[in-house]
């Protein structure tokens, strides 16, 4: 059936007895698209090779057995377009998938019309696969949070992205393409001093197409109408398999948070220098830097763990994908849909960009605490500078948020340490004190329960806070069940200088206690001896003293 001529119209031939449409029907036996002739009912009458080879025919295959070849989701809509068709026949064009032929499944567009004086249609059917699978590329490759730019071995810019866009002050509608390095890139780029411009001979894709490695190269860019960004871009040349240059891509992150919060952090720490050196004082030089040294092993852990995010981060894995796919190149296509790797970068990729959010995510909270941390250290540098002042600064809060925030200084190391958090909050009124003084006693408490737990020999690590009372007073309980404390260091525990730790100090106890007195209220502690745990008692009333 397959091989039926096509029907002709009465007046087809000539007068000359010669068929003048010999020449078309041979040019449709030769063509690359599908083409086929049906009846009124939608039988097919003729079909070309083509239409054979895309629908993965057998010589001995009806060509009506196209049918079993369309996706199993798609079938019930391809039945209702082609009634639809039948009863009202007009131009119309379907968009379906094919069941899975050699692996995979193609994507099909099929062109439908009705043939003029005759009781039949024909149509053709186009393969859209390779352009639907580089339209998906296309998408995830602008959607990246990381810029990305590519040029040819002539240095021409041959794709960038959104975010590339964005930070490097590029067309947005990729009308950068095809210009050099210099002149689609419109924003001004900088050494890491943020100073020194940086010459065109060594910005990283003009280095990486000479082959030269760029490794966690740090500038400063300066996009149009924005604020400078803090980069690190990498970068690598792409070659042939002969060793020919095919072109370059520099993958860059913006690490300006990062940075800012280093900066913050050292200017934090350079405060705390300060404040100690005019303290002129031994023991108030101490005690701001036991508590700020409390927070500081927060802000400590929660760089650590954005490091160790970063170190782990898939972004090698992704220059890895790109120089593949830049390797293949006019081969891209048959790549993607023939080469068992190629078909599954789709999926890898879209794996890879889950995996890259998830890594941002996680990077954000980390930073959150960060700033949480130095928020914190800040207020007590602050305080430490104005302890001549009679006053402190007082605010009205919730004891509920307080121990909350106390304890976001610490989260990280709970679950590092195994030590199970439990809260005993009751509901209780606001209360007006001077936070930030709170959270030093707080944090301290919490830093030497999390201790006293990791020293001792139990498996089952527990701290517990509690808070109760009311009038006047207002009760926050630390309770942990680790090395507990001997009857004999009882008396000893807040003076200055006492500490039964081996590398302790002896500041914070002692410390903690006359901030406590300050704030009207009092810091004691109850255990039942060495291995029993302990519970450390702050008591603050609800309005401050005059």
């Amino acid at each position: 059936m397959s091989k039926a001529p096509l029907s002709r119209h009465p007046s087809a031939a000539s007068p000359g007895g010669q068929d003048y449409l010999a020449p078309a029907a041979a040019l449709i036996e030769s063509a690359a698209v599908a083409m086929y002739q049906a009846d009124a009912n939608g039988n097919l009458v003729y079909v070309n090779p083509e239409f054979r080879r895309v629908f993965g025919l057998r010589d001995e295959q009806s060509p009506d057995d196209r049918a079993q070849r369309v996706h199993v989701d798609d079938r019930a809509r391809m039945e209702r377009s082609w009634a639809d068709f039948r009863a009202n026949p007009r131009p119309l064009t379907f968009e379906y998938r094919t069941v899975p032929l050699a692996g995979f499944v193609r994507h099909f567009t099929e062109r439908v019309v009705t043939v003029n004086g005759l009781a039949a249609f024909v149509g053709t059917v186009s393969d859209v696969t390779d352009f639907a699978n580089r339209t998906l590329l296309e998408t995830l490759f602008d959607k990246l949070p990381l810029s990305l730019i590519a040029c040819d071995a002539d240095g021409a810019v041959t794709l960038y992205n959104r975010a590339a866009a964005e930070l490097c002050s590029m067309q947005s509608d990729n009308s950068s393409a095809g210009q050099t390095c210099e002149h689609a890139v419109e924003a001004q780029i900088y050494h890491a001093d943020g100073v020194t411009p940086l010459d065109l001979a060594d910005r990283p894709l003009v280095k990486a197409l000479r082959g030269e490695l760029v490794d966690d190269m740090e500038l400063v860019v300066v996009p149009r109408d924005s604020s400078e960004r803090v980069t690190l871009t990498n970068g690598r040349r792409l070659t042939a398999p002969d060793g020919r240059a095919l072109g370059a891509f520099v993958i860059t992150k913006d690490i300006t948070e990062r940075r800012r919060s280093e900066l913050e952090l050292e200017r934090v720490h350079e405060q705390l220098r300060t404040s100690a050196r005019q303290a002129g004082m031994a023991e108030v030089a101490t005690s701001i830097l036991h508590n700020v040294g409390n927070v500081l092993t927060s802000i400590h852990v929660s760089a650590t763990m954005v490091q160790a995010g970063l170190e782990r981060s898939k972004t090698a894995d992704l220059c890895g994908v790109a120089e593949l796919l830049l390797s293949q190149g006019a081969g891209l296509g048959e790549f993607m849909t023939q080469d068992e790797r190629g078909k599954i970068v789709p999926a890898y990729l879209q794996a890879l960009g889950q995996q890259l959010a998830a890594e941002t995510e996680a990077a954000l909270e980390h930073m959150a605490t960060l700033r949480k941390s130095l928020e914190h250290v800040d207020s007590a540098v602050a305080m430490q500078q104005k302890f001549a002042r009679v006053a402190s600064i007082r605010e009205t809060v919730s004891v509920v948020d307080l121990v909350e925030d106390s304890l976001r200084l610490s989260s990280s190391a709970f679950n590092r340490h195994g030590i199970e958090l439990r809260r005993e909050f009751h509901p209780m009124p606001a209360i007006t004190v001077d936070k930030h003084k709170v959270l030093q006693i707080l944090v301290n408490l919490i830093h030497n329960a999390m201790n006293a737990c990791n020293e001792s020999d139990r498996k089952d690590k527990v701290l517990t806070l509690r808070i109760e009372g009311g009038q006047p007073l207002i009760r926050i309980s630390v309770i942990d069940n680790g090395v507990g404390i001997a009857p004999e260091n009882m008396g000893r525990l807040f003076t200055h200088g006492f500490t039964t730790r081996p590398k302790g100090h002896g500041f914070g106890l002692h410390s903690g206690a006359n901030a406590a007195r300050e704030l009207g209220g009092s810091l004691r502690v109850e255990s039942a001896g060495a291995g029993k745990g302990a519970t450390f008692i702050l008591e603050l009333p609800r309005n401050p003293p005059d």
